[in-house]
C-alpha cells in the first residue's frame, strides 16, 4: 500500500504544474512504490524537449529532468511506425533497435522515451541481495499524436524478429569469481534475469528497464583472536632492580628467562650426543655381524691340501679325480 505522504505527492503533482510545485526529496520507501509515477513524470519532461524545435523525425532530443531527481537523464526520439518496423533504429544511447518492431495499438508515429536513472537506480528499482554494475536504463514507447499530453499510457513495443540489444559502455569493477546477470523490469512489476552477452550486452524482445547486477557475496567468517595471557607485573620483559640484590620481581623474571634458555641449550646438546652414540653402536653391531657371516662362509667350504715348499707351507690343489684318456685309446 502506498503511504499517505506518497499519495499526497502524487495528487498534488497532477493538480499543479511542475513549475509551481517543487517535489520534496523522495525517500527509498516512497520511491519503491513510485517507479511508475516516475515514468509518467519523465514522459512529460521528455516530451517538453520537442518545444522550441522544428519537430524532426529520427532526431534524438535530450530533455531536462526535475531537480528532485538530479542525476538521471532522459531523451526522446520520434519515428514513423512503418519506418521503425522496416529499418529499426541503431545507437539510440545504449539501445540497438532492430527491424521487425511491432507497435500495439498501431499509431502513425511513435515517441521512444529513454531513461538513465544513474545513482537513483537502486532507489527506484531496489534488488535485495544484488549489487548494480551498471545504471538502470529504460525504453518506453508513446503515441506521438499529442506532444503536450501528460500521464500518457505506454504502447506495447515488441520485437518480432531479432531482439533489442542493450549495450552498456561502462561497468563497475566485477568481483572475482562472480558472474554478472542482466535484470529486466517490465511495466507490471515483474523482474526477470538473463545471461550477459559479450561481457556487457543484454537482450530483450520488449520495452522496459534494464541493468547488469551481481549477487552479493557473504564475507568470510571472522576468526576470533586468541586471548593473550595475562601479565602479572604489567611489563612483558620487566627490568631488574638497580641495586642488584635480586629481591625485586623484575630480576626474578629475567633470571627465569635465562635459566629456560640455558636448559633448552643443554637439553639439545644431550640429545645430539645420544644420537651420535647410538649411530656408532649401530655401525659396530652391523660390522660385527657381517664379519661373522664371512667367517661362516669361509669355514663351510672344502679345505685345501697343504704342501711344504721350502720352509713355507702353501695350499695346493688336490689331484684330478678323473683319469685322463688319450685319443688313441678310443680307437679299437
Amino acid at each position: 500500500m502506498i503511504s499517505f505522504p506518497s499519495f499526497c505527492i502524487i495528487i498534488l503533482t497532477f493538480l499543479y504544474p511542475f513549475e509551481t510545485f517543487s517535489l520534496q526529496p523522495i525517500t527509498q520507501q516512497e520511491a519503491t512504490f513510485s517507479s511508475r509515477f516516475l515514468d509518467s513524470v519523465l514522459q512529460d519532461y521528455a516530451f517538453r524537449s520537442f518545444s522550441g524545435h522544428r519537430k524532426k523525425t529520427g532526431v534524438i532530443y535530450d530533455g531536462i529532468v526535475p531537480a528532485n531527481v538530479t542525476g538521471t537523464t532522459i531523451s526522446a526520439l520520434r519515428l514513423r511506425s512503418g519506418s521503425l518496423r522496416r529499418r529499426g533504429y541503431f545507437n539510440y544511447k545504449e539501445f540497438d533497435i532492430p527491424s521487425g518492431i511491432l507497435v500495439n495499438p498501431y499509431v502513425k508515429r511513435v515517441i521512444l522515451v529513454y531513461h538513465n536513472l544513474g545513482n537513483w537506480s537502486n532507489v527506484f528499482y531496489p534488488l535485495p541481495g544484488f549489487v548494480y554494475l551498471s545504471p538502470v536504463v529504460g525504453l518506453l514507447g508513446y503515441n506521438a499524436a499529442n506532444l503536450t499530453g501528460k500521464g500518457l499510457p505506454e504502447l506495447d513495443i515488441r520485437s518480432s524478429e531479432n531482439p533489442i540489444l542493450i549495450k552498456f559502455e561502462t561497468l563497475s569493477v566485477l568481483p572475482n569469481g562472480v558472474l554478472p546477470k542482466c535484470v529486466f523490469f517490465d511495466l507490471f512489476g515483474g523482474v526477470a534475469f538473463d545471461h550477459v552477452e559479450n561481457g556487457s550486452v543484454c537482450t530483450s524482445v520488449t520495452q522496459g528497464h534494464f541493468g547488469i547486477v551481481v549477487e552479493k557475496t557473504s564475507p568470510p567468517p571472522v576468526v576470533a583472536p586468541v586471548p593473550a595471557p595475562e601479565k602479572s607485573h604489567g611489563s612483558e620483559y620487566p627490568i631488574a632492580g638497580g641495586n642488584g640484590g635480586g629481591g625485586g620481581g623484575g630480576g626474578g623474571g629475567v633470571r627465569k628467562k635465562w635459566l629456560w634458555i640455558g636448559g633448552s641449550v643443554a637439553g639439545g646438546a644431550v640429545v645430539a650426543a645420544a644420537m651420535v652414540v647410538l649411530v656408532v653402536a649401530v655401525r659396530r653391531v652391523v660390522g660385527r655381524k657381517r664379519i661373522a657371516e664371512m667367517r661362516g662362509v669361509a669355514e663351510s667350504g672344502d679345505p685345501l691340501a697343504v704342501a711344504a715348499v721350502g720352509r713355507a707351507k702353501v695350499p695346493v690343489a688336490m689331484g684330478t679325480r678323473t683319469k685322463p684318456i688319450l685319443e688313441s685309446e678310443y680307437v679299437s
